[in-house]
C-alpha cells in the first residue's frame, strides 16, 4: 500500500481512501509514514515507497527501475486533469493459490478461476469506460496474463505493456 501510495504521488494522483487507511494504520503500529498526507514522515524509509529511497519524480521512477521511455511511455499529465486515474490490479487466483502454496517469484500460471477473475475485471473495466496510456506489469506469467487479458476484455489493444521484474512479488 505505501508502494501505491508513494507511486500515486509522484504522478500527482489523489488518494483519499489509501490516505485515511494508511493513516489509521500507521497509528496502530506507532509508525510516522504519512505527514500532511504525503510520503514524507519519518519512518517512511522503512516502507517499500519510492520516496524512501529519495525518489519523487517519475523521471526518478523510471530511471530507479531501468525502464526506458523510448517514446513508448506518455508524459505524466499535468496535476490539474481532471481525467488522470492510475487503476491497481492485483493478478487473478493462481495455480498455487489454489494449492495453499506461498509463490514469491516461482513463475506460476493462473488457475481456471484466476483467468476467470482477470475476464470479469476486464469486463468491469470496459463497463466503466477505462483506457490506458500505459500498464506496467512484473515479468510473472500470471501478472502478465491478468494484464493481457484484462486489456482484451476492457478493449484496451493501443497502448504499451511495460513489464519489469522490480514489480514482481517479494522473494522469500
Amino acid at each position: 500500500m505505501c508502494f501505491n501510495k508513494g507511486l500515486g504521488e509522484i504522478l500527482g494522483v489523489p488518494m483519499p481512501m489509501t490516505d485515511k487507511v494508511l493513516a489509521w494504520a500507521q497509528d496502530c503500529i506507532g509508525l510516522k509514514i504519512l505527514e500532511n498526507g504525503k510520503m514524507c514522515g519519518p519512518d517512511v524509509v522503512k516502507t517499500r515507497a519510492p520516496q524512501a529511497t529519495g525518489i519523487s519524480t517519475l523521471a526518478d521512477f523510471m530511471t530507479a527501475a531501468r525502464i526506458e521511455a523510448s517514446g513508448s511511455v506518455p508524459k505524466p499529465l499535468a496535476v490539474e486533469s481532471p481525467n488522470f486515474k492510475v487503476v491497481f490490479l492485483r493478478h487473478g487466483e493462481s495455480v498455487w493459490n489454489v494449492a495453499n502454496i506461498f509463490t514469491g517469484w516461482a513463475d506460476v500460471d493462473l488457475s481456471p478461476a484466476g483467468e476467470a477473475e482477470a475476464v470479469e475485471a476486464g469486463k468491469c473495466l470496459k463497463e466503466k469506460g477505462f483506457k490506458f496510456d500505459v500498464v506496467f506489469t512484473s515479468m510473472l506469467r500470471r501478472s502478465i496474463r491478468t494484464a493481457w487479458t484484462v486489456c482484451t476484455y476492457s478493449e484496451n489493444f493501443a497502448m504499451p505493456i511495460v513489464n519489469t521484474w522490480r514489480l514482481n512479488e517479494r522473494h522469500y
